[in-house]
């Protein structure tokens, strides 16, 4: 399951205190785990406006901010506002004139997930962190299963692009934005891990949770036929016609797909295989009758509970989506054989102090995290790799092809550029929150193994095919994962017992300020 945009330190970043107080740092091995996170870095961590401002990290007084963005211009001058060349600076100096600029330009023009009246102009949020006030459920969980505090995401980009390349083992095949709302270009032909899993007779189900009407129920929407189609990323790839397809003319559908009333849409509007797409209270029906596939993949509440910033909702809400979730898995006949992976899709614009940048992502790391020298923290060059032979490229004509959609001012555009240079391999999406929750998960486990979210498909591939199945170079050369488990003790064969996630009613207020969210 991938939400939306935030990252590791905005969320994780003040976890140890946390596990230290409750005495959850120290493993079934006698060994610390801690996290890199900014705990210890308050005072010397700082950003820089346009204005000169220096902005240090606090603790966000409101559970809802404007929105941020890490699309590719923007990803990339985060990481280093004026260097996009391969002889780079890596200051990671670049957030707060992000956030600054991302306010500015939607307050004036509008577009995308700009709705709403923007309160910061300074870019000051983009230095803010959450911990157990609002994230309690998270926190409990981080500190009882497992994270990684080396977890990525696969482009240098916003969420579109990381979606698909989760699917397709980390390729887009050259694009860098959304071929569909930026680019204007038709459903792509990569294969993707339900193709793989397809092909060697493998079970799998993807669970939407909304509509593309942002519905919970596809009888409560409005606006038309389109407002009821299940939203799922999944759609931007061919392969996903042979599941899902529109059907405004209502002629027969082509098995195996039937017509979407039986998924609750009572128009049937469109085709649909309720044995590979259904709606999220399949996933409880599953659960309960222990028929999860060998691979379920559950689509966040876009614009509901996603925890996207700046969409109208609470980041509260996406934990108690989150908990229903994970809480129902731990109960049910399903939980003895079953690991779930919860991610962000991609960084979102926040600040991380983790250079997503081969050869460099531990220059901002402590001597020791835990008992772990940074020495032994490989760096991420090892899974920094280009899954094919498609790179970043400017389309010839100007306007986007289905394999190149650069701007003439973005990263890649300029011979010199890191991107022109060395394609996606230069730079990953920045630290995303994680976690990894099992019977077989170490108790109080943190990993420094870097990975994107293609190594939960090699997880898969591993688990469900063969080692030496892969979609691409980038999933093959991800970790295997198996640092995170011990199979023979079962560690958490009895799951514990959470806390219920933190609301406005359990606070006593309201905590969706936006326009204060400083304390």
């Amino acid at each position: 399951m991938l939400q939306e945009n935030r990252s590791f330190d905005t969320y994780f970043g003040m976890l140890n205190p946390y596990r230290s107080a409750n005495g959850w740092n120290l493993g079934a091995d006698g060994k610390t785990y801690s996290v890199d996170g900014i705990d210890d870095k308050l005072t010397t961590i700082k950003n820089e406006s346009d204005q000169g401002t220096l902005f240090s990290p606090f603790k966000f007084a409101s559970s809802c901010i404007d929105d941020e963005t890490s699309s590719w211009l923007e990803s990339y001058g985060d990481v280093s506002r004026y260097d996009f060349g391969n002889s780079r600076s890596i200051l990671m100096d670049g957030f707060v004139h992000t956030a600054q600029a991302y306010a500015i330009n939607c307050a004036s023009s509008g577009g995308t997930r700009c709705s709403g009246t923007f309160t910061d102009f300074t870019g000051q949020r983009s230095m803010g962190y959450y911990d157990q006030t609002f994230l309690n459920y998270y926190y409990y969980m981080a500190s009882q299963f497992a994270i990684s505090d080396r977890w990525f995401s696969p482009v240098s980009s916003k969420s579109i692009p990381n979606r698909i390349a989760t699917f397709t083992g980390g390729t887009t095949q050259g694009l860098v934005f959304d071929p569909g709302n930026d680019d204007r270009l038709p459903q792509l032909a990569i294969p993707s891990i339900f193709t793989e899993l397809d092909q060697a007779n493998v079970t799998w189900k993807i669970y939407y949770t909304v509509t593309q009407g942002a519905c919970l129920d596809p009888d409560d929407c409005i606006g038309g036929a389109s407002a009821k189609y299940p939203a799922t990323d999944f759609s931007y790839l061919t392969d996903s016609y042979r599941y899902l397809y529109e059907n405004p003319l209502g002629v027969p559908c082509t098995a195996p797909t039937q017509p979407s009333s039986v998924v609750g849409d009572s128009s049937n509007s469109f085709c649909i295989d309720p044995n590979h797409i259904a709606p999220l209270q399949t996933y409880y029906t599953d659960l309960a009758n222990n028929t999860l596939p060998s691979f379920a993949f559950i689509e966040a509440g876009y614009g509901v509970n996603d925890e996207h910033p700046g969409s109208g909702q609470s980041m509260l809400f996406g934990q108690q989506q989150v908990a229903k979730v994970v809480n129902a898995l731990m109960v049910s006949p399903a939980w003895p054989q079953s690991v779930f992976f919860l991610a962000y899709d991609e960084g979102g614009g926040p600040y991380d102090h983790v250079p997503p940048v081969p050869g460099h992502s531990n220059d901002y790391t402590d001597a020791t995290v835990g008992s772990v020298l940074v020495g032994d923290i490989p760096d991420i060059a090892a899974i920094s790799v280009n899954a094919d032979a498609y790179g970043p490229c400017l389309p010839s004509g100007g306007s986007p092809t289905l394999h190149c959609d650069l701007g003439s001012s973005d990263p890649g555009a300029t011979p010199t550029d890191a991107a022109a240079i060395k394609g996606f391999s230069a730079q990953l999406g920045f630290r995303v929150p994680n976690l990894i929750i099992s019977p077989f998960v170490r108790k109080h486990y943190v990993s420094h193994v870097p990975m994107d979210h293609t190594a939960i498909l090699k997880f898969v591939e591993n688990r469900f095919i063969g080692p030496s199945v892969h979609l691409t170079a980038r999933d093959a050369a991800q970790p295997n994962l198996l640092d995170f488990f011990d199979f023979t003790a079962v560690p958490w064969a009895a799951p514990p017992t959470p806390p219920v996630p933190v609301s406005a009613a359990s606070l006593g207020y309201d905590p969706c300020t936006p326009q204060n969210f400083k304390p």
